[in-house]
């Protein structure tokens, strides 16, 4: 990722959307939906900062890094937020998630709300192919 995009320059779910396809399109060695997000060594990839060589990213896990979250792939469980519909959350422990002003949470309620899209909704859960196309239907291309 060359030039770096913040949460202040993505204002709605569609600069979201299509700031994740250009970062896509730019480092496809980083997309793999196989993980919500794998990091050599385990070392936190803050926002902002391009992912080291061997890392890989799903659509998921670009949506919250490219706004502001800083994406962690631990060998510890830790504890997280899961967001359901209605606003109910609960605590469960994953190894991957977003953190971010010291809160933990999923990588995929992340970027449901990133892109306005209901919690659980289940799109971060399949092909690459299915990711890349509703995010272009959300960045209207």
């Amino acid at each position: 990722m060359t030039d770096t995009i913040t949460s202040t320059d993505l204002e709605t779910p569609a600069d979201v959307a299509a700031a994740v396809l250009d970062a896509i399109e730019a480092n496809p060695d980083a997309f793999s939906m196989s993980d919500w997000c794998r990091l050599p060594g385990g070392t936190p990839l803050p926002p902002r900062v391009a992912p080291p060589s061997g890392s890989a990213l799903c659509a998921a896990a670009w949506v919250a890094h490219l706004t502001g979250w800083t994406l962690v792939d631990a060998d510890d469980l830790a504890q997280v937020t899961v967001r359901l519909p209605g606003g109910f959350e609960y605590q469960r422990y994953a190894y991957s998630y977003a953190r971010r002003n010291g809160e933990r949470h999923t990588i995929a309620n992340v970027a449901d709300v990133a892109l306005g899209l209901e919690p659980g909704h289940g799109l971060w859960i399949g092909s690459a192919d299915t990711a890349l196309w509703r995010l272009r239907e959300i960045a209207g291309r």
